[in-house]
């Protein structure tokens, strides 16, 4: 008896699986663009980026452009993901998806709870990130084949995570930390941007990959959103400074006069902290401690006396408390508490937070602002002095 027993169990291992699919039978969507729909009323246009199951095999000898993009219009994302079934001549497999871009336009008018089904579905996942399509529509972001990258899709993902890594304009936001932050009270939503660098010069991709400047994708500034609604951008030096006082930089450079020209720090290690203080008056206050090496000299400087790198030092650190105040009060001016003060808040004083939190967009716009900032160099380089044109 117990032999039968082990056979049939062995047997149940040996079954396959009932929903199991041929590599050839699927299309792997890896990438999900959603614009504001053209010819139906408050619906979603969605693209569908399927990879080429062949460029997965490591025998095959791929050909042509590795992903091709699919477009459906429907009232609801779910509705455009089936009906994509009457142009994509596979079974839509959502399980790798592993990018999703929105466009401004839609951003603008308000997401509401465009990120239910994806967090709902059984088959999709909340750790890829998100991205707004900045001045253009999602569609086309994905639809630009670059030269050093095998598809759009990993053509975003590489350029914000090559950003995030060296500057901190940008930073990879799963969906998850979206949905958190959409869903919780005291701080608002930020967005990477992403825009082409320039028009296509021709709709055929393969005129793109041979061109010497090809079309490519850019990282384009932070989104602030009020709410579920884009409101306004940061830019350039603002995006990259957000990211600082929020401890999500990784590495930056900050060009300070040297003489009548620059010097260029790069910080190697940086800690942001925030406290909202609410005595004599509210006051939203910024610390931070920023290590810095110097990489760059355009002026002659005795680097080896201590008072010459303690100057440098609080030039720097004048320098960020400049770029901090005028990032907050950016937010504030829309009213948007995209740093958190207001989250810090209502743990510190949750009574305070609960009486004022409907009104704490008031109270945060109109809020002192105190930053400190204590910056150190540990490195001046592998020379004393720059060299001298003789």
């Amino acid at each position: 008896m117990r032999k039968i027993h082990i056979l049939l169990f062995i047997m149940i291992l040996l079954t396959g699986c009932s929903n199991y699919r041929e590599l050839n039978q699927l299309g792997l969507v890896i990438a999900m663009g959603i614009d504001v729909a053209q010819d139906i009323d408050n619906g979603y246009r969605v693209t569908f980026q399927v990879i080429n199951p062949s460029q997965l095999s490591p025998t095959g000898t791929p050909t042509g452009i590795p992903v091709s993009n699919y477009t459906a219009e429907a009232e609801t994302l779910v509705d455009a993901y089936r009906r994509a079934s009457t142009i994509i001549p596979r079974y839509n497999d959502v399980s790798h998806l592993s990018l999703v871009v929105i466009s401004e336009e839609l951003a603008r008018k308000g997401t509401g709870l465009i990120f239910d089904a994806f967090e709902r579905v059984k088959t999709a996942k909340s750790t890829f990130p998100v991205f707004i399509a900045r001045g253009t529509s999602a569609e086309n972001v994905l639809g630009v084949v670059e030269p050093l990258e095998s598809n759009p899709t990993k053509s975003v993902r590489s350029t914000s995570e090559n950003n995030q890594k060296v500057y901190g304009i940008s930073k990879i936001t799963p969906l998850h930390e979206v949905i958190a932050t959409l869903s919780s009270e005291g701080k608002d939503l930020l967005l990477p941007g992403i825009e082409l660098n320039k028009k296509l010069t021709s709709k055929n991709q393969n005129d793109n990959l041979n061109n010497i400047k090809p079309s490519v994708v850019k990282v384009s500034g932070l989104a602030i959103f009020k709410k579920d609604k884009l409101v306004n951008w940061y830019d350039g030096e603002m995006a990259r400074t957000t990211h600082l006082v929020l401890s999500e930089i990784e590495s930056t450079t900050f060009p300070i006069p040297c003489g009548k020209k620059k010097m260029t720090l790069v910080s190697k290690r940086s800690k942001g902290t925030i406290k909202t203080l609410l005595k004599p008056i509210p006051t939203l206050q910024v610390n931070i401690a920023i290590n810095t090496e110097i990489y760059e000299m355009n002026c002659t400087k005795d680097l080896t006396d201590t008072k010459v790198l303690t100057d440098i030092e609080k030039v720097l650190e004048k320098e960020i408390i400049r770029q901090v105040q005028r990032t907050i009060q950016i937010s504030q001016g829309t009213g948007t508490d995209v740093f958190g003060f207001g989250s810090t808040l209502s743990k510190e004083n949750p009574r305070y937070w609960k009486k004022h939190k409907k009104e704490w967009n008031t109270i945060f716009s109109k809020a002192k602002v105190e930053v400190n900032v204590k910056a150190s160099i540990n490195d001046s380089g592998l020379v004393t002095d720059p060299y001298e044109p003789k």
